[in-house]
């Protein structure tokens, strides 16, 4: 780095959603760690999760942001058309630009770095000239979809900003690379770490069991928030049950059906990286995180896609023998999850392909060398101000 101080100002800006921004939080702690001064841009109302994960937030965009981009309409997308989604991230992107902006101004940052549905932050870092580092949380979008989406919300305005579309000077890839898409642009290579959020680690998850199968059922926080996944949870709990198996919803007791909720033991907030390891088989809507922090353990899956990036997460789980895919929309969703149960737990193919992926994972490097690459991205590109 420029100068005579190798402590870089780093601002990452982090979409409101837990998926997206859980993924940063182990590169931005190696960051902290290396001795830099990191700090999050969120929208006012994500602040609490930035903070629960122990870092400094720096509150940016309307207040009403929330409202517009992240909560169903008229538009849902599903995993065969990212587009409605990405279009609501763009809409977060134009709230927060203006005070970014700002934010930047003042501050003056070495870096920036954000998730991969950021257009904000890549304007504002090309604006001041500093180098823009992308973070996957999982596998990769598809790049034309990301600026169909942008140019949906921006319009002509994208034409007048420089670099708009142009490659980051770095991506962060923490997904395996047998796992990742084959037509992903090249990313640095990281172990996913997983991170989520802070819960207490209830006394019976390491207890002695009773011999059963133990299975996790657990849609994700917003679909279930939203009542997407309410009925494909019910089918997955049922499935369990009827293969004899001790159930873990993660989930609200009240998103339980009433005929079975005394069957099953409902934490509504669990350690999804560290419940995994305790459990037999994990059945989830496909969502990245999830996906991951199971994998990580190598546990087998049966996954419920249903909108964004769950389709491809599911069909990859499937390809390379680590879950199943049962599609939300199937018409007899209940009878082929009470299928998938027993095949999943009986063949041993499925926990073989899982541990595969467990050993890819363990043998990626560490965030603590993604910080030393970023690091050394500032000081090849001499951006660091003395303060």
């Amino acid at each position: 780095m420029a100068g005579t101080s190798s402590r870089g100002k780093i601002l990452a800006v982090a979409s409101p959603a837990l998926g997206h921004f859980f993924p940063m939080v182990p590169t931005l702690w190696a960051l902290r760690a290396a001795g830099h001064d990191v700090r999050v841009a969120v929208p006012a109302y994500f602040a609490r999760a930035v903070l629960q994960a122990g870092l400094p937030v720096l509150a940016c965009a309307h207040p009403r942001s929330e409202d517009a981009a992240l909560r169903p309409g008229d538009e849902a997308g599903s995993y065969t058309d990212e587009v409605p989604t990405l279009r609501r991230f763009a809409r977060i992107a134009e709230a927060m630009l203006p005070e970014l902006t700002d934010l930047v101004e003042r501050w003056r940052p070495d870096l920036l770095l954000a998730d991969q549905v950021d257009v904000a932050a890549r304007k504002v870092a090309s604006d001041a000239a500093v180098p823009y580092v992308e973070h996957r949380w999982g596998l990769s979008l598809p790049v034309a979809k990301r600026w169909k989406a942008a140019h949906d919300v921006f319009g002509a305005r994208c034409a007048a900003w420089p670099g708009f579309g142009t490659a980051p000077s770095l991506t962060v890839d923490p997904c395996p690379p047998s796992f990742q898409l084959s037509d992903a642009e090249p990313g640095l290579r990281t172990r996913y770490v997983p991170f989520n959020g802070p819960a207490l680690v209830p006394g019976w998850l390491a207890g002695p069991r009773d011999g059963a199968p133990r299975v996790l059922v657990t849609f994700g926080t917003v679909l279930l928030e939203e009542g997407h996944h309410v009925a494909a949870l019910a089918d997955a709990v049922s499935g369990a049950l009827t293969a004899g198996a001790e159930v873990v919803v993660a989930a609200d007791r009240r998103t339980v059906p009433a005929a079975v909720a005394e069957r099953v033991r409902a934490v509504q907030w669990l350690p999804l990286g560290l419940v995994a390891e305790h459990c037999d088989l994990v059945i989830h809507h496909g969502g990245s995180g999830t996906t991951l922090s199971a994998l990580t353990h190598g546990t087998p899956q049966i996954a419920c896609p249903a909108s964004f990036d769950e389709g491809d997460n599911a069909r990859r789980l499937a390809e390379l023998g680590a879950g199943v895919c049962v599609p939300f929309e199937a018409n007899d969703r209940g009878v082929a999850l009470a299928d998938a149960v027993p095949e999943v737990l009986g063949d041993p193919r499925y926990l073989a392909g899982a541990r595969e992926l467990r050993a890819e994972i363990a043998a990626s490097p560490p965030p603590a060398v993604t910080a030393t690459a970023i690091t050394e991205l500032m000081t090849n590109e001499g951006v660091h101000r003395a303060s």
